[in-house]
C-alpha cells in the first residue's frame, strides 16, 4: 500500500521528471552527429543508461522507508553517467554537457537551495575531470563560462523552489487552521443544537409538570372520597347475609383495587412534577449499590429474576442525594425485572471510569453469586443525557443489565421521554425520573440495547474532587 502511495507523492513527480528529462535530453544529443570514434562508447553507455534508470525504479520499490537517501543517491550517479558521456563524447566540447543544466536545474526545483549549489559544485568538477586530455588551453574559458551558468541556474531555481515550497507551507497551514475553525464551528453548531433541544425539553417538561400536578391534585380529593366510601361499604358487606355476601365483597375489592391503581399513578405524576432539587453530600456509591442489591434480592426472587451484584472495591467518593439515586437505581432495577416476566438475570455493577470513558481498576468485589456474561455484541445507543459539569477526569458509573428481549430499534430513542412506554398499565415515568434526578446530579444517563440481547443501563456521576468519606 505504501509503494502504491508513492506514485501520487511529490517525490513521485520528481522521479519520473528526472527520468524523463534525462533521457529525452540524452536522446536528442545523440541524434545529432558525433566523431566515429566516439561512437563505439556512446550506445552502450545509452543503453547502460537505461538499464540505470529501471534500477532506480526498483530501489524505490525495494526500500520505500529509505527514500530521501535513494533520491540524492540517484543523483549522485547521473552525475558521474553525464560525466561519462562528457568524457566519451569528446570532453568539454561534449554536447552532453547540457544534460548538466538539466539535472541542476532539476534538483534545485524539488531540494533547499544548498542541495542545488551542491550539486552545481559536483557538475562543474566532474565536467572538469570529464574534459581532461580531450581540451586545449582555450577550452578552459568555455569551461569556467558554463561551470558559473550551473551556480546561476542552481541559485535562481532554488530561490524560486524556495519561494514556492513557502508558499505551499504556509497555505498547507492556513488550510489546516481552517479545517481547526471548521471543526471548532461544528462543535459549536452541536453543542447550540443540543442546548437548544435541552432547552425544548425544558420547557415541555415543566409544562407536562405543571399539567400532571393540577390533574393529580384534583384527582386525588376524589379518589380519598371513593376510598372512604369503599370502606364504610365494606363494613355494610360484612352485615349482609351469607348468600350475597360473597359476591358483595368480590365487587368492593375490584373497586378498591382499581382506586389503588389510580392512586399510584397519581403519585407518579406527582413525585415527576415536584421532583424536589437533590441535596448533594458527599457519599459512596459502593454502598448504595450493595445495600439496593439486599433490600430487591427478595423481591427479584419472587419473580424467578437472579440478581447479581458487583462492586470495584475503594470507588471514588461522589456528590449525590442518596435517596433520589436509590430512588433512580430502584427504578432501573425494576424496569429489568419487568423486561423479563418468565424470569432471567439481573446483573448489577459499579466501577470507576475515567474521563476517556475507560474503565478503571478491573477488580471487583462480588456480592452476588458468579457473574454474567456479556449481553451481547450488537448495541444500540439511547438518548443520553449530559450536562457541561459530566467532562471529569475521573467518574463512577453504575451499570444494571438484564436478559431480557431487548428495546426495539424505533423505540430506543424514546425510551427517557414522560409518558412513553411499551407496557401495558404503566405510566413511562420511571425512566423520565431516573433521568432527570441523574442529570439534577451532573451526570449521564445511557441505555444501549439490542432485540434479543437484553438491554444495560448506564448511570454515571462524576467523582467528588475532595472531601472524605463521610
Amino acid at each position: 500500500m505504501r509503494n502504491a502511495k508513492f506514485w501520487v507523492t511529490e517525490e513521485s513527480s520528481f522521479v519520473v521528471l528526472r527520468a524523463l528529462a534525462m533521457l529525452g535530453g540524452m536522446v536528442a544529443i545523440l541524434l545529432v552527429p558525433h566523431p566515429p570514434e566516439h561512437q563505439p562508447f556512446l550506445g552502450s553507455l545509452a543503453w547502460g543508461f537505461v538499464a540505470y534508470k529501471v534500477g532506480l525504479f526498483a530501489a524505490i520499490q525495494a526500500f520505500p522507508t529509505r527514500l530521501r537517501a535513494v533520491l540524492l543517491t540517484s543523483v549522485c550517479l547521473d552525475l558521474v553517467f553525464v560525466a561519462l558521456f562528457v568524457w566519451f563524447g569528446g570532453g568539454i566540447e561534449s554536447h552532453f554537457y547540457l544534460l548538466f543544466y538539466l539535472l541542476v536545474a532539476l534538483v534545485s526545483a524539488q531540494y533547499p537551495p544548498g542541495i542545488g549549489l551542491v550539486t552545481a559544485a559536483a557538475a562543474g568538477g566532474l565536467y572538469a575531470v570529464a574534459g581532461l586530455g580531450h581540451t586545449v588551453a582555450g577550452d578552459w574559458y568555455h569551461w569556467v563560462a558554463r561551470v558559473a551558468t550551473f551556480f546561476l541556474l542552481a541559485g535562481s531555481v532554488g530561490y524560486l523552489g524556495q519561494r514556492e515550497r513557502l508558499a505551499r507551507s504556509r497555505a498547507e497551514a492556513l488550510n489546516r487552521d481552517l479545517q481547526e475553525n471548521q471543526q471548532r464551528l461544528e462543535q459549536a453548531y452541536g453543542e447550540l443544537q443540543a442546548a437548544q433541544v435541552r432547552l425544548v425539553q425544558s420547557e415541555r417538561l415543566a409544562t407536562i409538570g405543571q399539567m400532571s400536578a393540577k390533574v393529580s391534585h384534583e384527582i386525588r380529593n376524589p379518589l380519598s372520597s371513593i376510598s372512604l366510601n369503599v370502606e364504610l361499604l365494606e363494613d355494610e358487606v360484612s352485615a349482609l347475609p351469607e348468600s350475597r355476601r360473597a359476591e358483595a365483597t368480590h365487587l368492593v375489592r375490584a373497586i378498591r383495587s382499581q382506586v389503588d391503581v389510580l392512586s399510584a399513578v397519581t403519585e407518579d405524576y406527582l413525585q415527576f412534577a415536584r421532583l424536589p432539587k437533590p441535596k448533594l453530600s458527599i457519599g459512596s456509591l459502593a454502598s448504595v449499590v450493595a445495600d439496593l442489591g439486599d433490600f430487591v434480592r427478595e423481591e427479584l426472587r419472587s419473580r424467578k429474576v437472579q440478581l447479581l451484584v458487583n462492586v470495584e472495591p475503594e470507588l471514588p467518593p461522589t456528590r449525590l442525594d442518596t435517596g433520589q439515586i436509590r430512588q433512580a437505581l430502584l427504578n432501573l432495577i425494576r424496569n429489568a425485572a419487568e423486561a423479563m416476566p418468565d424470569g432471567g438475570t439481573i446483573s448489577l455493577a459499579a466501577q470507576r471510569v475515567h474521563g476517556d470513558g475507560q474503565p478503571g481498576n478491573r477488580a471487583t468485589r462480588q456480592l452476588g453469586s458468579e457473574s454474567k456474561s456479556d449481553v451481547g455484541s450488537e448495541s444500540s445507543d439511547c438518548r443520553i443525557a449530559k450536562l457541561p459539569s459530566c467532562r471529569v477526569a475521573e467518574s463512577v458509573e453504575v451499570t444494571v443489565t438484564d436478559t431480557g428481549v431487548g428495546i426495539a430499534p424505533e423505540d430506543l430513542k424514546r425510551v427517557f421521554e414522560p409518558f412513553f412506554t411499551s407496557k401495558q398499565g404503566g405510566t413511562g415515568l420511571g425512566l423520565a425520573i431516573s433521568r432527570e434526578i441523574v442529570v439534577e446530579h451532573g451526570g449521564t444517563l445511557a441505555c444501549e440495547s439490542g432485540i434479543g440481547h437484553g438491554a444495560t443501563f448506564r448511570l454515571t456521576l462524576p467523582a467528588a474532587e475532595e472531601g472524605p468519606l463521610p
